[in-house]
Parts: C-alpha cells; sequence; structure tokens
C-alpha cells in the first residue's frame, strides 16, 4: 500500500514535470525561425517588383510587387548559397530595338528597369539582411544609368549581413567591381587613342585598337584579374563561399583551365566530391 502511494507520488511529479520540460521545449522550438529578412529602400516609384533567384540553380524563389519605398520582407526556408536579387519597375523611355521587340513578342510585357546584385545568405550565421548603395540615387539618376547602360558609373549596390561568408563574398564582390572600373577606364583611354590614329590615317593601328575594344575585358586586365581572383580564393579556400565561387567560375568561363590552382588547394574530400559531380555531369 505504502509502495503504491509512492509510485502515484512519482508519476505525478514526473508528468508534472515533464509538461513542464516539454512545454518549454515547444516554446524554444517555436522560437527557432529558419526565417530570413531582407530589407532597405528603394527610390523609385511604386509598385516595384522584387525576385530573387537561387544561383546553384537558377531558380527563382521569391516574388512580390512592393507598394512601399521602404520594406523588410521575411522568405522562408531558404538553403544557404550565393543568391541574386532583382529590382524591377515599369519604363516610360524606349528604345528602337525595345518596340520593335515589343510588336514582335507582346507576351513578352512592356520593357522595365532592371537593378540587381548578388549575396551570399546563411540563416545560420545571421538572420537579417539589408540592401545598401554607396551613396543616395534618386529614381531619375538610377533610369539614367541603367537606360544608357553607363559602365563607368556602377550603383554600388549591396545586400549585407554581419555573417562571416556574406562579408567574404562583399569582398570578392569590391575585388570584381575595382577590376571592371579598371577595365572601363582602360577602355575609354585606349578608345580616345583608337580616335587618334583614325584622325591621323593610321588605319592598321586603329583596327588593333578596335578589336581590343570589342572585347567585354582587356586582356591585361582580365589576366590581371583572374590572378587576384586565384589569390583570394586559396586564401579563404576553407570557406563554403569558395567553393560555390569556384563552381561558377569553372562553369562558365573559357579559361576556367586557369583556376586548377583553386582546385588543388582543396581538400581531399572536396576535390572527391568536385570530381564526382563533374563524372555525373558528363553522364
Amino acid at each position: 500500500m505504502f509502495n503504491d502511494i509512492i509510485w502515484c507520488f512519482k508519476k505525478n511529479i514526473f508528468n508534472k514535470y515533464s509538461f513542464i520540460y516539454f512545454g518549454f521545449f515547444y516554446l524554444v522550438s517555436c522560437n527557432v525561425s529558419n526565417n530570413i529578412y531582407f530589407l532597405g529602400n528603394l527610390n523609385v516609384n511604386t509598385p516595384f517588383y522584387i525576385d530573387f533567384y537561387y544561383l546553384n540553380t537558377g531558380e527563382k524563389v521569391f516574388s512580390d510587387s512592393l507598394n512601399s519605398n521602404d520594406f523588410n520582407i521575411s522568405i522562408k526556408n531558404l538553403p544557404k548559397g550565393i543568391y541574386q536579387v532583382v529590382f524591377s519597375w515599369k519604363r516610360d523611355l524606349l528604345k528602337p530595338q525595345d518596340i520593335e521587340r515589343f510588336t514582335r513578342q507582346p507576351e513578352l510585357g512592356v520593357p522595365k528597369y532592371y537593378l540587381s546584385t548578388t549575396f551570399w545568405l546563411d540563416n545560420e550565421e545571421e538572420n537579417e539582411y539589408k540592401l545598401s548603395f554607396d551613396k543616395v540615387y534618386n529614381q531619375n539618376e538610377l533610369e539614367e544609368i541603367l537606360f544608357n547602360q553607363v559602365t563607368d558609373e556602377p550603383t554600388h549596390m549591396w545586400v549585407k549581413s554581419s555573417g562571416l561568408n556574406n562579408k567574404l563574398y562583399s569582398q570578392y564582390l569590391e575585388l570584381i567591381d575595382g577590376f571592371r572600373q579598371k577595365n572601363q577606364h582602360q577602355k575609354d583611354s585606349l578608345e580616345q587613342l583608337g580616335n587618334y590614329y583614325i584622325e591621323h590615317k593610321r588605319y592598321d593601328e586603329a583596327k588593333i585598337v578596335s578589336e581590343s575594344l570589342s572585347k567585354s575585358w582587356l586582356d591585361l586586365v582580365k589576366n590581371e584579374l583572374i590572378d587576384r581572383e586565384i589569390l583570394f580564393m586559396k586564401k579563404n579556400i576553407h570557406s563554403d563561399v569558395i567553393l560555390q565561387i569556384y563552381d561558377f567560375q569553372v562553369n562558365s568561363k573559357q579559361d576556367f583551365e586557369r583556376y586548377i590552382k583553386v582546385y588543388n588547394s582543396f581538400p581531399d574530400d572536396i576535390k572527391q566530391d568536385l570530381d564526382s559531380r563533374l563524372k555525373h555531369a558528363i553522364k
């Protein structure tokens, strides 16, 4: 009888504290969020549109229309990796080729302005990501740059967080942007030289200059950029960011062989995984 009373007492105590424990666990679990919060301000007329693309797959993972210049968006279940965010809004000015395209393919809709950047996202590091610019742009300034495709005055749009990998990827973008500006400045100087040759009827030399200007990147600048990229990637070889950058580089560039130095710096298990994925892609 006494033992039955003790057992019953212990059972009630267990049930009481089990309820408290599991209730606490439930509350903690509910407060652990896999959301990310994307916030910022864009000085264009509303509504404007936002799209997220996961660059590992090219898939659009989020889309919305925004009715306020200030925004704070919550998005669920995004795996870590490199994303592209694209803002778009209607264009009042159209180029002749835009009108021709719309006439032939009206189903594509009226042309828009597109403003985009890429960034590293990982909600295990940080779940708040903020859009920022190097200076305050009004709508007219943005549209002039985008409409005329002014390459020597980039908009310097970033998406930043306090996460270490996000900061590392931002450093990579700054590296690329610096060389992009250097490339444009040298092309501007080369164009002046080409005009000088034409003016003085030195057509053979003008032709050589014209051939160089037809390429997106000048050879000397491109070679220097790749060397700097490789050094940056080797220095940070153990970061998840570098593996994804490497994947994009070797899959999208004609001179991917030059990145073999980066491949050789990866740990053996990463190299095995890369080799396995390559074999699967070939099949």
